[in-house]
């Protein structure tokens, strides 16, 4: 049984490093990092648009400038976060359903005491897991920053968060206990709306649309798809917090301005229209640049 749960932790780890090279991207797309200029293109229904190259040209340059090796910046904190994360949620998922294992009277209710019945149901079993996301989210949240601020390094060619133990000690030297949970906060509310909007979505739809069994266990995960591209704004928040003030060049005025919270965050990328930002892998529209003394700071809508 242990070997079966290594296993399961190992191919987890394995698949997030195959795909780490799109997260890598994508995370420098969120923080505005844009060094391959926008080109002309036609868009489906005819209008002239500029967009940016699509993430694998973007994966290419990373390649260029840093070689095979070098799209992998970040990986190892990225699968301390996701395994720790993973494995405090299940156990406690595991702890809740033993608890739940009780039995239950079965008496006769009309369509309104089943309602509610339901009701109190839900709410129970997605509070367990919310709580069990969270607290995994929360504990492994330190790596994710860490992760996050060594993937940005490759803006201004820093090293300062090369190691875990280096980078360990520079968010402690920089920002303090706090620093290891920066941007958690937009996170937990990204998390907790994607639970219990999902686990409603899918319950909803498997009562009234799909009664097959097999293809019940589809619907939550289809479900999340849509939900995560809802609350992508948290997340967006959530990576740009995590970094901002860290003393690196993607970090900072002018690449990116100092905010005081998450809501100024908030605040100033919708101002922008910029809540979207590095949400799309392909079709990535122009919306304007900022001259930054001898460069131009490209900025993307999605």
């Amino acid at each position: 049984m242990a070997a079966m749960i290594a296993a399961q932790y190992g191919l987890g780890a394995t698949v997030t490093g195959i795909f780490h090279p799109i997260g890598y991207a994508k995370v420098l797309m969120q923080v505005g990092f844009e060094p391959l200029p926008p080109q002309p293109s036609v868009s489906l229904f005819g209008k002239e648009q500029w967009v940016y190259p699509n993430i694998f040209k973007y994966i290419g340059h990373i390649k260029k400038v840093d070689g095979f090796w070098g799209l992998y910046r970040g990986v190892f904190p990225r699968v301390l976060s996701g395994t720790i994360g993973n494995v405090v949620q299940n156990n406690l998922m595991d702890a809740f359903k033993e608890s739940n294992k009780r039995p239950k009277e079965i008496a006769p209710m009309d369509h309104e005491d089943q309602l509610m019945e339901w009701a109190k149901e839900f709410c129970k079993e997605t509070s367990q897991e919310t709580i069990a996301r969270c607290v995994g989210l929360i504990i492994g949240h330190p790596f994710h920053v860490i992760m996050l601020r060594g993937m940005i390094q490759f803006v201004g060619r820093e090293s300062k968060y090369d190691s875990i133990f280096s980078s360990i000690a520079e968010i402690y030297r920089n920002d303090g206990i706090l620093g290891y949970f920066a941007g958690l906060f937009p996170r937990l509310i990204g998390e907790i709306i994607t639970v219990w909007i999902t686990n409603f979505l899918a319950q909803l739809i498997n009562k009234y649309l799909v009664h097959e069994k097999d293809m019940q266990s589809y619907t939550a995960a289809s479900c999340g798809l849509f939900v995560s591209y809802v609350t992508y704004p948290y997340i967006l928040v959530s990576n740009i917090m995590a970094v901002n003030g860290s003393g690196l060049e993607a970090s900072s005025p002018p690449r990116m301005p100092r905010y005081e919270s998450s809501l100024d965050c908030w605040n100033s990328l919708r101002a922008q229209n910029q809540l979207k930002r590095g949400s799309s892998l392909f079709w990535r529209y122009y919306t304007g640049h900022t001259r930054l003394g001898s460069e131009y700071s490209y900025y993307s809508k999605y």
